[in-house]
């Protein structure tokens, strides 16, 4: 899928309507330097590419938000997309030559009943349900993992951690399971398993906690020797018992009355556990709300200042860490919380019970205290309670020890089965990479003459992607070009096997690297492989010896910014 057109519109009409083309698309700072103090930021260059994002499913917040200290705002930018109503219209085609197939997206700033987003004329107002059409659409798929936003992560390079990382360019809390869904994606494989293998390392995990807690009370091996021990005690009173003679009628009582007290025991027990599952249910809660990082941001903003002097490519700012963590702890309160309503119920019914049986014992405990019958006979009964209390709460451990052990094997059987379907498919993972690394190899050749590699890492938790050969800390520059070399050799190679893909990369900054590999990447590389390279940048950062004006799809000036305000 192409570009089209980008057309951005407010109740007084059209903006700016920006026609991409196949192949290089530059969208030129043409400011003057008059004097210091003319710079020509913030003319807009790099909101186009996050204009072309907000159309396929992101906030849209970095427009007018920085990205470091999320409350300085760009007051000016976000009054005017809100109070003039900017509404936003992005066209795809499948073929930019003769189209046969086009989505037409269009979004606005407002929320609730002024917001706007469709596809094709579809209101579509939530936002999972946005991207999964888009998915859907463009992708031809239907699997939930991974996102459409992620799998275009690498298409659209405005942000830290996409400029400086080849392939890790979600945030940096994401988990290696959802990694490996994207990777396969990317190379082709179906990933259709990858939401439950998620969803079943999170109950594994819970359930690995609870039988922390109950190792605190003994192994399931010290549980079963306990109980043996204690039905050996009951038989040997039980002989004893027997040689007492009584009424039949008191012996009837005295029977319900151990009976009795063997439900209660079980029942406590039975309450001791859920209330021990809330408790850790709660915990887990307390200490996630705990985890929440509420440090003073304006305090550390000067540390801010010094590191990003010693390390220009800082991947992410200290405030983006913290909301995405905060944000996180969140959605893992929510889920963890699932279990409490009905663990309520239960032990309102339990301890319902519990009454119930308490009330009866006493009726029982008065009737046999008015029986007569010996001393002896009396510390017997005493005894026996005792052990029948005690043989009904290991009883009860035992039973939760087998439960959550026969849960876990559950779950690391089901995982097995995906993970052995996806390591079934290795084989076909390693031939999409080594015919990916031909095009890889050939494009990083040609910008540097080093050969670059892309290759598997595979641990427990699932498949990695490493890219090798690259110098230990290369300079920015650089390293920009490697991913430029990445990005182009994923065109190559997805046409090649057929895949479903984007056929734009979008990359911002790039005024760091050497003439020689910006002319390569400019005129060779973006003109010769079926794609657009969309690349916004100051017109003196040009190679000179590039005729740039067929390239042009947008002017920009310290007095002509995208917005015109």
């Amino acid at each position: 899928m192409f570009l089209k057109e980008l057309k951005i519109e407010n109740k007084l009409g059209v903006i700016r309507e920006i026609e991409f083309h196949k192949g290089l698309n530059l969208i030129v700072d043409e400011t003057i330097e008059k004097n210091k103090k003319t710079t020509g930021n913030n003319v807009g260059k790099t909101t186009v590419l996050r204009l072309v994002d907000f159309c396929l499913g992101s906030s849209g917040k970095n427009l007018y938000q920085d990205s470091e200290f999320k409350d300085q705002e760009n007051s000016t930018v976000k009054d005017f997309l809100i109070n003039t109503e900017v509404h936003v219209t992005l066209k795809i085609v499948d073929n930019l030559d003769f189209p046969t197939d086009s989505i037409l997206i269009k979004k606005n700033f407002l929320k609730y009943g002024k917001k706007i987003q469709e596809i094709n004329g579809e209101i579509i107002l939530n936002d999972k349900e946005f991207d999964l059409k888009l998915k859907e659409l463009i992708f031809q798929t239907e699997v939930e993992k991974p996102t459409f936003k992620q799998i275009v992560s690498k298409n659209i390079r405005d942000e830290k951690n996409k400029l400086a990382n080849i392939v890790k360019v979600l945030n940096p809390y994401t988990k290696i399971e959802e990694y490996e869904a994207l990777f396969l994606f990317w190379l082709g494989i179906n990933t259709d398993t990858h939401n439950q293998k998620e969803l079943l390392g999170k109950e594994k995990t819970r359930e690995e906690n609870f039988q922390k807690r109950l190792k605190k009370e003994g192994e399931l091996s010290l549980i079963e020797q306990q109980i043996e021990l204690v039905n050996t005690k009951i038989e040997e009173l039980q002989q004893l018992k027997s040689n007492f003679n009584f009424n039949k009628k008191f012996e009837t009582q005295l029977n319900e009355l151990n009976e009795v007290k063997l439900n209660l025991s079980k029942l406590s027990a039975e309450f001791s556990r859920l209330n021990m599952r809330g408790e850790l249910i709660l915990e887990s809660k307390a200490d996630l709300e705990n985890e929440k990082t509420n440090i003073d941001i304006n305090q550390i903003e000067s540390l801010y200042n010094k590191a990003s002097k010693l390390i220009p490519n800082l991947q992410v700012s200290f405030r983006e860490t913290v909301k995405f963590h905060n944000d996180l702890l969140n959605e893992k309160i929510k889920y963890i919380e699932l279990e409490l309503p009905s663990l309520t119920e239960q032990l309102k019914s339990i301890s319902k019970q519990i009454s119930l049986l308490r009330r009866r014992e006493k009726e029982l405990s008065e009737f046999v205290s008015a029986s007569e019958y010996s001393d002896d006979y009396d510390k017997i009964l005493i005894e026996l309670n005792s052990l029948f209390e005690r043989k009904g709460n290991f009883e009860e451990r035992k039973k939760y020890w087998i439960t959550s052990n026969e849960k876990l094997e559950r779950i690391n059987e089901e995982l097995v089965t995906i993970n052995s379907e996806i390591n079934s498919k290795d084989s076909i993972i390693q031939k999409r990479i080594t015919f990916f690394n031909r095009y890889f190899t050939k494009v990083s050749s040609q910008l540097y003459g080093e050969e670059y590699l892309l290759s598997t890492q595979k641990s427990e938790k699932g498949y990695d992607l490493i890219v090798t050969n690259i110098e230990g800390n290369p300079s920015t520059g650089k390293k920009k070009g490697q991913i430029a070399a990445f990005d182009f050799a994923y065109i190559l190679f997805a046409e090649e096997i057929e895949l479903k893909f984007i056929h734009f990369i979008m990359h911002d900054q790039l005024e760091n690297m050497h003439d020689n590999q910006l002319s390569t990447i400019l005129v060779d590389l973006a003109n010769s492989i079926n794609c657009q390279f969309i690349l916004p940048i100051v017109r003196d950062k040009i190679p000179s010896e590039i005729d740039i004006e067929k390239y042009i799809i947008l002017r920009l000036s310290e007095n002509m910014k995208l917005f015109k305000i």
